[in-house]
């Protein structure tokens, strides 16, 4: 199947909704299920009432994909803008500061005004496992009745969070964008179109991650190589931004 249709596709399959207020805690429970339960990145008694969330989320835009046809959060993202988090930054900044290494790359060297963070992206294990894999933390596969002619669409699930958070940027005019990846999925998004800059060297937080980088205009540049992309962010665009207020996020 051609690029295109495949998106047009995942768009049948998956909406894009801008989450605030007390409507994070669906998002607070998929990250908990994914970061604490299914990877242990997280502490289980750091996530009281089975939620895991830092002191950076009421400051952040949170991006989640549902998937239209059983009502589940599939994914989640967020944007973490420099210049209204708490104090100490970004959470790039304090977890690996010191793993930056780029002379002009930095968070604290750019205008924290139009600098961000992405973070905490999450899928759900259901749409990362094909029909008759193993089990996720909440069921198999066929707990949630998803017809087997969706599957093709699940491995666009990081990316079009990845146009989620693209379009996030745009809306909170964040040109200056960070975010901590394996170096593969770098290199995946390279491939799409996404070229990111590592600016940090690689390191174990959650997994061997680096810090990375890629200017807003790059991005949305990149995104005309492929007409997929494309129409992930367009509808990314539309629905969050259908969302969006200009008040900052409660």
């Amino acid at each position: 199947m051609a690029d295109a249709p495949l998106a047009e596709a995942f768009d049948t399959y998956f909406s894009y909704s801008l989450v605030r207020g007390d409507e994070r805690n669906e998002i607070h429970r998929l990250r908990y299920e994914v970061y604490c339960r299914e990877f242990g990145f997280e502490k289980d008694e750091d996530c009281p009432g089975g939620l895991e969330r830092d002191e950076f989320d009421d400051a952040s835009w949170h991006g989640l994909l549902r998937h239209r046809g059983s009502g589940t959060a599939a994914g989640c993202v967020r944007v973490v803008p420099a210049d209204t988090g708490p104090e100490g930054g970004l959470p790039i900044e304090k977890h690996c500061r010191e793993s930056f290494f780029h002379p002009e790359l930095r968070p604290d060297l750019l205008d924290r005004a139009h600098v961000c963070e992405v973070s905490r992206l999450a899928v759900h294990g259901v749409f990362r496992r094909r029909k008759g894999e193993s089990k996720t933390p909440l069921g198999d596969v066929d707990g949630l009745d998803i017809p087997a002619e969706q599957y093709r669409t699940f491995p666009l699930m990081a990316v079009s969070l990845f146009m989620a958070a693209t379009a996030l940027t745009g809306l909170t005019e964040k040109h200056h964008v960070f975010a901590m990846m394996e170096p593969r999925l770098a290199r995946l998004l390279g491939r799409s179109g996404l070229t990111f800059t590592q600016v940090g060297n690689v390191q174990d937080y959650h997994g061997l991650r680096a810090a990375f980088y890629i200017h807003r205009d790059d991005a949305v540049s990149g995104l005309q190589q492929s007409a997929m992309l494309r129409h992930l962010y367009q509808r990314a665009l539309e629905q969050l931004g259908a969302g969006f207020h200009a008040a900052s996020p409660a």
